[in-house]
């Protein structure tokens, strides 16, 4: 470790590098009348010092001159002056060549302030630049700039993170440029006239050389910098003209005194500089008004506002035109301060909303303008003004003057969707967070009066396009100025209003399109005067059109038939075109008043479903037909529109809502509730604008079903729900099976079940609710629920009937099966038809062949005729009313398909119905024993599930069904299939040949046999037994204790031993059976292959741990003789105990007996070694190396070579004995 450290240490005072100070510094003038001209100064470690001139000639004054960025020496200005006898001269005798780049380039000077000077003077020169300095854009306000005269070379001074901490800079160069004092460093953005990073710079640092007479002393040649040295000075004046908006650079000009602008008087005296000040040009010409100094600028500037390029009236993106050319300002640090300002200059009212849009106008003309509540003109705020700013964004503002409300898409003038002129565009008002106290104010803005009370079920077309939202604080006593932008309007509904001077006209008569005309505002009928005066053909037309019937066929008038003082009357004079009675002139009524003006127009209006008791609403007029949209129906409507179709007044839940489409009318509007549908107002769709066409499902529509099937009367119920089969739930069935029963003509309820398929989660009708009479399938008077759900019912009614093929389920004579019993059926009328529905209900595939069969059985009393056009769902919609004749033939039907019934294995295994495994649900022994014996492999002994298959078949079976394909099938998937065992594979053995322990397999594996003990004197069934082997008869038998098995016992005269084998768990009192039959051989026979590798394992892993141990034994014999031989050098006199007592016979056992004790003294000898000790016990006897290497880690050494050192020895070692 020392070493390590040692070496560490060595390596970094080796490789440390020296710290570099700038101990060079630059060259300065001092002196003369500017700063390219003085006597020579230079810096060394900060300090100032002079430079002698010894060896002093042209070279000297060339690389001073480059030094100081001055140009080239002017050779005759050369002159010695007076110099300070206490400052250092730090260089002298140089011997320049004239093209270094500073003094301490040059040679010559032994080092820094070593050559002896006690000259009383230096020399002064001068450079042939004249650098002036001056402030942009004010003359005592803005950016550093120089101007080298000469050259004519121009810049800006730079230097990174200007700020407060350059004060002194910034002091110096006010005072320099006759300013005054340093008043503030403003932000870097409003100060530079033009785009600094375009132009030269020179980075300028004053640290380290004071006093500064000029900034150009402070200059950095070649470093590069970020920032503009920028000022305010105290003798800077801010001034600004108070005129028309329509030219900022003309009007009273005013001068900031104190925070506060005052009016400048006539005895100022009169400079450009104003107008530059103000980025107006020059001055054109001044006046004076009560004392007072008004300026008119050479430029003529004033804000504007644009959308695309077009000047807009309190909206638009912000561009200030100057002497007729529209240029944008640039967005950067835009505030609201400033939106405010351009509104207020604009007469338009307060800021909504401002954002920053792309610009694509251009160079900018103003950039990160800064105004505040006392700026009313945006050209007066602070800012960088430039014509060639470069300008990512422009600030587009919506001012408050820019806001106007409108009520569109609605029965009349006074009621319909809120929009709000924003932006330029008509915007949609978002429903969320709409108060209606702003109803009135919209109401009363639109001279419609107040809102109605009952405003809020009216709804209108909701149109399309960007919402906005209408939210105002107790600050905001303007509806325009609430407005806002909104961003998220995914689900938005937009507001509609109703106010109380909303009017609509309607015709009252038996047909839509005639009779008298009435006009209805906030809940009261005022009726049309059927003056002569007023009432004519203008009139009537107009109403036509407007009511969307038609041309007018004739109008006229007639009196009421009520009492006239009850009756509130209206009269208006049309000429011309108008699009509503209401758009005529409204005049007074005639003297005469005693009738209503009456029409008859040549169209009508119709109302109906399209798919007849549900469906999109279609609506009939002038000769066209279409829907309307969604967004104004109301399901008060639906119910209306259902009863008038005699589809029921209950409704249903639209299921399957139509997608958008073009569509006839934009809305509807019901009068109240004594008015029918045709009577409404009908807004017509003037564009194509897709919507969601409104959607109804009147109950009527919903009809009860059984599922398709060669069942009638049982199965799954269903409900057509807008022509959808929805399954019917256990719960429902169960609440309603016999009214469902009765419904569908099938008698009363025997029982509701679980259906026997998949019970997969769909849309399920989880609730019926029905009023009223129960005696047809229609549920017109039934609300109905639906949801997901798995819970499928089966109900079967008392009149059920079931058509199977009696051979084996696709192939047989027809038979109808129900309560009756079994019938055939009649051949009358089957045809090829009549097969191929059959074979289609029973699932066998196509239609193969029809025959008849004379019989005298009972028949069925129906024949069957398919209809022709393919309605028929299931062959009982074949079934017709007329009974066979008194010749009756049985038919037999044919299909392709067979049903076909296997097992995976020979008489066991999985079952499968073509190919298709069957699933394991509601299985039982009896569906066991016809597969069974349709396979001719006897009965089923067992069966069981097969997890992991996939299974494709559910399987449900009645009594009638003697053949699995007769049986009931259903498609569908569930955890496990069936697998089934049969007698006729089942088989015995011993477990030695002709005789040993007796074993039965049945198709799984082989398990013992267990007996009672009367089985010992069955010599029947023992000799049975032997025969199964293949031997002779039995010769002894004997019983044996056994844990389990399988239970042997015969029923009453078997004849077939395999029958023997019982599902009976083997008992207490039951033993295990061992037989000997002639030529018994004690040969265990090859029960079954095994494949354990168990003891495989076992053994190998034996055999490596006895390696690993006679490893580890010969390592610690081989460190112990290498322990004799290392002590054997340090105690010699100990050697042949050693020998004898340690290390002669490893293998003893109390050789390895590690004490505690003697461990532990061997390692306290251990650590009181000196390191000599130690070394030779690691480094003597070098050729004996391979012998003594430890084989173990230095961690196990004690243990191997701990010798006879007990307490005795390590005590005296201590006392010096060793």
């Amino acid at each position: 470790m020392k070493m390590w450290f040692l070496l560490l240490l060595i390596y970094s005072s080796t490789n440390t590098e020296p710290v570099q100070t700038q101990s060079k510094g630059k060259v300065v003038l001092r002196g003369g009348e500017n700063p390219c001209e003085g006597h020579v100064e230079i810096y060394y470690n900060n300090i100032a010092g002079y430079v002698g001139d010894k060896h002093w000639n042209s070279n000297s004054e060339k690389v001073v001159c480059r030094a100081t960025q001055c140009g080239t020496p002017v050779s005759s200005a050369t002159k010695n002056v007076p110099r300070l006898m206490n400052r250092t001269v730090w260089l002298n005798e140089l011997q320049c060549s004239g093209d270094e780049n500073d003094l301490w380039d040059c040679g010559g000077y032994p080092a820094p302030g070593v050559s002896f000077y006690q000259k009383p003077t230096v020399k002064m020169i001068k450079c042939s630049e004249q650098v002036e300095i001056n402030l942009v854009p004010s003359l005592c306000q803005g950016a550093a700039h120089y101007l080298k005269a000469v050259s004519r070379q121009t810049g800006y001074f730079c230097k990174d993170n200007w700020g407060d901490k350059d004060r002194e800079m910034a002091e110096q160069l006010c005072r320099s440029l006759g300013c005054g004092g340093f008043k503030e460093i403003p932000k870097l953005e409003e100060m530079t006239e033009k785009d600094f990073r375009g132009s030269a710079k020179t980075a300028v640092d004053c640290a380290g050389i004071a006093p500064v007479s000029n900034l150009w002393q402070c200059i950095r040649k070649n470093a590069k910098c970020r920032d503009p040295v920028v000022v305010t000075c105290e003798d800077h004046e801010t001034v600004r003209l108070q005129g028309s908006r329509t030219n900022v650079c003309s009007g009273q000009l005013l001068a900031e005194e104190n925070g506060e602008w005052k009016p400048v008087k006539e005895n100022t005296s009169i400079s450009n500089n104003f107008c530059r000040m103000m980025h107006c040009g020059d001055i054109k010409n001044h006046t004076y008004a009560d004392h007072n100094l008004h300026l008119t600028c050479t430029d003529t500037v004033k804000v504007v506002l644009l959308r695309n390029n077009r000047e807009t009236k309190c909206f638009g993106s912000v561009h200030v035109n100057v002497n007729g050319v529209n240029k944008p300002v640039c967005g950067t640090k835009w505030t609201r301060e400033n939106s405010e300002t351009v509104c207020k200059e604009l007469n338009c009212g307060k800021p909504i909303s401002w954002s920053l849009q792309s610009n694509g106008s251009g160079p900018g003309i103003m950039d990160s303008v800064k105004c505040t509540i006392h700026d009313s003109l945006l050209w007066h705020c602070k800012a960088k003004h430039s014509m060639n700013l470069f300008c990512k964004e422009v600030p587009d503002i919506i001012c408050s003057g820019s806001v106007k409300f409108r009520l569109a898409d609605g029965p009349g003038k006074c009621a319909g969707r809120l929009e709000v002129h924003h932006g330029g565009e008509w915007k949609r008002v978002a429903k969320s967070g709409w108060d209606e106290k702003y109803s009135d104010n919209i109401c009363q803005r639109l001279n419609c009066g107040e809102t109605t009370a009952d405003n809020h079920p009216e709804k209108f077309f909701q149109g399309s396009g960007n919402f906005v939202s209408v939210k105002c604080d107790q600050n905001q006593p303007d509806i325009s100025e609430c407005v806002k932008s909104e961003q998220y309007t995914r689900n938005e509904e937009a507001v509609g209003i109703t106010c109380k001077n909303h009017e609509v006209v309607f015709l009252d008569g038996s047909e839509p399109c005639s009779g008298g005309v009435g006009i209805r505002q906030n809940n009261n009928t005022f009726w049309l005067s059927g003056s002569n005066e007023t009432w004519n053909s203008e009139a009537a037309q107009t109403v036509c059109k407007q009511m969307h019937c038609g041309n007018l066929i004739k109008f006229y008038s007639r009196p009421s038939a009520e009492d006239m003082t009850d009756m509130t009357f209206r009269a208006y004079r049309c000429s011309g075109n108008h699009a509503s009675l209401l758009d005529c002139d409204k005049v007074e009524l005639p003297d005469h008043n005693e009738t209503i003006a009456q029409v008859e127009c040549s169209g009508t209006i119709n109302m109906s479903l399209s798919k007849g008791c549900w469906g999109k609403v279609h609506i009939l007029t002038e000769g066209k037909s279409g829907g309307v949209c969604a967004d104004s129906w109301t399901e008060e409507m639906s119910r209306t529109l259902c009863q008038d179709q005699g589809c029921g007044d209950t409704i249903l839940k639209v299921r399957k809502p139509p997608s958008r489409e073009q569509v006839l009318f934009k809305s509807l509007h019901m009068l109240g509730n004594n008015f029918t549908l045709r009577q409404s107002t009908f807004v017509k769709m003037e564009t194509k604008v897709k919507c969601i066409p409104a959607y109804a499902v009147c109950a009527g529509s919903a009809k009860l079903k059984f599922e398709a099937s060669r069942d009638e009367c049982r199965g799954m119920v269903q409900i057509l729900y807008e022509d959808d089969p929805l399954q019917v739930s256990r719960k429902v069935l169960t609440e309603h099976s016999n009214s469902i029963c009765r419904r569908l003509g099938c008698g009363h309820t025997q029982h509701v079940a679980a259906y026997f398929g998949p019970q997969d989660v769909s849309e399920t009708i989880t609730e019926l609710k029905c009023s009223g009479e129960d005696s047809n399938a229609s549920l017109e008077t039934c609300s109905i629920t639906t949801g997901k759900s798995s819970d499928h019912g089966f109900l079967q009614c008392s009149d059920w009937r079931e058509m199977v093929l009696e051979d084996h389920g696709c192939k047989g004579e027809v038979a109808v099966y129900s309560q009756a019993g079994k019938m055939f059926v009649s051949s009358e009328g089957w045809t090829q038809m009549e097969g191929e529905q059959l074979c289609k209900d029973l699932q066998c595939g196509p239609f193969e062949n029809k025959r008849e069969v004379p019989d005298a059985d009972s028949f069925w009393n129906k024949t069957f005729k398919c209809p022709t056009d393919g309605s028929a769902e299931s062959i009982w919609d074949c079934e017709t009313e007329i009974p066979p004749s008194l010749e009756r033939k049985k038919v037999f039907i044919g299909c392709q398909d067979r049903s076909k019934v296997s097992l995976s294995g020979n008489c066991f295994g999985e079952v499968m119905i073509e190919s298709s495994l069957v699933c394991n649900k509601n299985w039982d022994i009896d569906y066991s024993n016809r597969v069974c014996q349709e396979l001719n492999c006897g009965n089923a002994f067992d069966y069981s599930d097969s997890p992991g298959a996939k299974p494709e078949l559910y399987v449900s079976c009645d009594q009638h069904h003697h053949v699995l394909g007769q049986c009931h099938r259903a498609e569908g998937r569930c955890q496990s299939s069936v697998s089934v065992s049969c007698y006729k594979q089942i088989k015995f053995q011993t477990t030695e040949k002709c005789g040993g322990q007796v074993q039965v397999n049945y198709g799984r594996k082989w398990k013992n046999v267990c007996v009672n003990k009367d089985t010992l004197t069955n010599n029947k069934l023992l000799n049975s037994l032997c025969k199964e082997m293949n031997c002779e008869n039995n010769t002894n038998a004997r019983l044996e204790e056994i844990n389990k098995g399988v239970f042997l016992e015969c029923p009453t005269d078997c004849k077939d031993l395999k029958y023997c084998v019982k599902q009976q768990p083997c008992g207490g009192q039951t033993h295990g059976l061992i037989i000997e039959c002639q030529g018994f051989e004690t040969k265990e026979p090859e029960v079954e292959k095994s494949n354990n590798t168990m003891p495989l394992v076992v053994g190998f892993l034996m055999s490596l741990l006895v390696l690993m141990l006679a490893v580890v034994l010969v390592r610690i014999w081989v460190v112990r003789r290498a322990r004799k031989a290392k002590l054997s050098k340090m105690l010699p006199d100990r050697e042949a105990d050693q020998d004898s007592e340690s290390y002669d016979e490893v293998g003893q056992p109390g050789e390895l007996d590690l004490k505690h004790e003697n461990v532990f003294a061997e390692t306290v000898f251990m650590k009181e070694t000196d390191n000599q000790s130690s070394s030779s016990l690691e480094y003597d006897d070098v050729d004996k190396a391979p012998e003594t290497q430890p084989l173990t880690p230095q961690v196990f050494m004690p243990a191997a070579s701990k010798g006879n050192f007990g307490p005795q020895q390590l005590a005296a070692q201590s006392e010096g004995k060793f």
